[in-house]
Parts: C-alpha cells; sequence; structure tokens
C-alpha cells in the first residue's frame, strides 16, 4: 500500500516538493540554571523524511523561511504569527 503524504511550509505554506531543500524545527525545553533566562531553544536541522512526521516538529522551505521562524521565535517565544487586528477585520 503507497502513502502518498504532503508537507508545506509552517511559515509561507509552500507545499514541498520532491527536489525541495527543506528543514526542521524544534523547539524545547533548556534547563536553565539562573533565574530570568529564557526556558526554550531553537533547533534547527536538515531535512529528515522519518524526523518530518513527529509532533511538533515544524516545517521550513528554505534559508528565507528558516530565518523567518528563528526571528519569531526571538520575538515571541514561538513561531505562530500574530495577526494584527487591521487584518483581521478585512
Amino acid at each position: 500500500m503507497a502513502w502518498d503524504e504532503s508537507f508545506s511550509c509552517d511559515i509561507c505554506r509552500t507545499t514541498k516538493l520532491a527536489t525541495n531543500h527543506w528543514w526542521l524545527v524544534t523547539l524545547g525545553d533548556v534547563l536553565c540554571f539562573e533565574e530570568g533566562q529564557p526556558a526554550r531553544h531553537f533547533t534547527l536541522v536538515p531535512w529528515d523524511a522519518g524526523a518530518s512526521r513527529n509532533e511538533g516538529v515544524f516545517h521550513v522551505c528554505g534559508e528565507s523561511c528558516a530565518t523567518k521562524a528563528l526571528e519569531r521565535f526571538m520575538s515571541s517565544g514561538s513561531l505562530t504569527q500574530e495577526v494584527s487586528r487591521a487584518s483581521a477585520r478585512v
């Protein structure tokens, strides 16, 4: 039985093709021994078909989206983009 599976970039929603050079991002907890330090880490690894199916793994389509993912993580601690009230009304 063949399994047809597709992935889309969690930043720009581009669909992954066979020849794309994609990356995986994981966010996780870090043991911090100083108060006030961030309790999360951002890990970027090359595409791995097996790991791409794991829960909590984000898919990014390339360098530009990986950079955007890191920027979002640095400003908010997550990869989700805040929707402004102005664009929500449209």
